[in-house]
């Protein structure tokens, strides 16, 4: 957690150099479409139900494109890589629930505050006596999703031990379930989550920060930045964000139960059984397995192209060329996939290469899938008796020949179990692009418990699709190495 931390700061100041951009409503306008990142796990701001987004934030975000005179394109972004994704132009600007802070002032623009709250505690019902503030927490464990201000409270705080999640859902499980004390957040967002899933828990005492929430956007856009805070003024003196308001939160500071209740019956969350839920929520997630799929699929075809380049290059006699083979096979393995998916989706578009989601995926998995399997061709290659070669030779094949006609096909032989396992660990990484919020299988996961706080249904399911993906694999490849062993 701390390195991702770290990391998503790290791009954000590599991109402040990026070139001032002229005329960003202009292009806005004449495109039609105005682009909004948004991280739709956060209930009742910004969530995302199959294609359909939902929420204050959303409605916000529609209205705004509406005073603008263009449509709203949401993105759907983690909340870990949304503001690295701004500075990169993957979106115009960001709606979701974001404080306006010192340290993300320097980096961006924030238009006029069009929210107030702040953060809160939550407990589990049996500690809310022992629990009311944070002086009660010394010496205990509280949970904050990562990059927050909830985060950064509570470690300047002091004597509170802080565990960092990358969603909601994560920390109020693990507050549910004993593991941590506490967990600090906004307090509408809890307030629905406690109303709609985690009725064991409750907030307590006030606010631990008053914060004012804006709309980030790039320094450099200044007309942009005016025209979002005119049509916000425009909004506020007009009704249209009162009713908005009303719509979500009644009119007092917390939801209201009859607000939290219509909406739940409008996104389809009335009372059913578990079984009946699963059928409901089971084309979404087969969804995102097809997505999760192509992206495997992509990555293997890929890396086997590459792969078997790579490995030919690295096994030949071009000193040069050997040892550029190296030194990919070298920099790709000693690095995580997560740090060359943040490096071909927030930094290269500084270069000018900009990709999108599913593309981004595509390449860094077959480019990353590549230098093992091209491992594993050169062991493949290796492991063919040297004689084969020689006699090859002398019967009058070239070198070419002899490795096309006589190498290549064993060693491809001896290669299918280490590809089978290779295809079956690319299926399950695909759940890093959820950084990137791709809705692979993962992340619309986390999306659907975001909304219906359900883990105890969605997560076995998302769990047996993968099962359902990868025993296949499993089983093929158990299949060839006995094969391969009788023979």
């Amino acid at each position: 957690m701390a390195f991702r931390s770290v990391l998503n700061w790290c791009l954000l100041f590599l991109l402040l150099a990026a070139p001032a951009s002229a005329g960003t409503l202009d292009e806005i306008r004449e495109r039609g479409v105005i682009e909004i990142g948004t991280d739709a796990t956060y209930p009742p701001f910004e969530w995302k139900e199959g294609d359909r987004f939902r929420g204050f934030d959303i409605d916000i975000g529609e209205a705004l494109a509406k005073e603008l005179g263009v449509k709203a394109r949401w993105m759907n972004t983690a909340w870990d890589g949304i503001f690295p994704a701004l500075l990169s132009k993957k979106f115009d600007l960001i709606i979701s629930i974001t404080t306006i802070t010192p340290d993300r002032r320097k980096i961006m623009a924030f238009s006029e505050p069009y929210y107030t709250s702040g953060n809160i505690l939550a407990v589990r019902k049996e500690d809310a006596r022992r629990i009311q503030s944070l002086n009660d927490l010394r010496g205990k464990t509280a949970g904050a999703q990562l990059g927050t201000t909830a985060q950064t409270v509570l470690e300047k705080f002091g004597g509170i031990e802080v565990r960092k999640y990358n969603t909601l859902n994560d920390e109020l499980l693990d507050l549910r379930n004993g593991r941590i004390d506490a967990v600090a957040a906004e307090a509408p967002v809890l307030w629905w989550a406690i109303k709609t899933g985690y009725s064991d828990l409750v907030t307590v005492g006030d606010l631990i920060t008053s914060e004012k929430y804006g709309i980030p956007m790039r320094k450099e856009d200044t007309d942009l930045i005016a025209a979002v805070n005119q049509a916000l003024r425009k909004m506020r003196a007009d009704g249209t964000y009162d009713r908005i308001y009303s719509k979500w939160f009644g009119q007092g500071a917390q939801p209201q139960a009859a607000a939290v209740e219509k909406n739940l019956q409008e996104a389809g969350g009335a009372a059913e059984s578990r079984a009946g839920f699963f059928r409901r929520m089971l084309p979404l997630l087969l969804r995102g397995a097809v997505i999760t799929l192509q992206l495997a699929l992509a990555g293997l075809v890929g890396g086997l192209v590459l792969g078997l380049v790579l490995a030919l290059v690295r096994l030949g006699k071009v000193p040069v060329l050997r040892s550029l083979a190296v030194a990919y096979i070298e920099v790709v393995r000693g690095t995580p996939l997560l740090v060359q998916i943040f490096f071909i989706y927030f930094v290269l578009p500084e270069a000018g290469i900009r990709l999108p989601q599913l593309a981004t995926g595509m390449v860094a998995f077959s480019l990353n899938s590549a230098a093992y399997i091209a491992e594993i061709f050169r062991a493949g290659i290796e492991s063919i008796e040297a004689g084969q070669r020689e006699a090859a030779l002398a019967l009058g094949l070239t070198e070419r020949q002899a490795m096309r006609w006589v190498v290549l096909p064993q060693a491809f032989r001896r290669s299918i179990p280490p590809l089978t396992n290779e295809a079956v660990a690319l299926l399950k990484d695909s759940s890093l692009v959820s950084i990137m919020g791709l809705a692979e299988l993962t992340r619309t996961g986390q999306e659907l418990i975001s909304r219906y706080a359900n883990p105890f249904t969605l997560w076995p399911a998302v769990g047996l699709i993968y099962l359902c993906m990868t025993l296949p694999l499993t089983y093929l490849s158990r299949r060839l190495e006995r094969r391969l062993e009788t023979r």
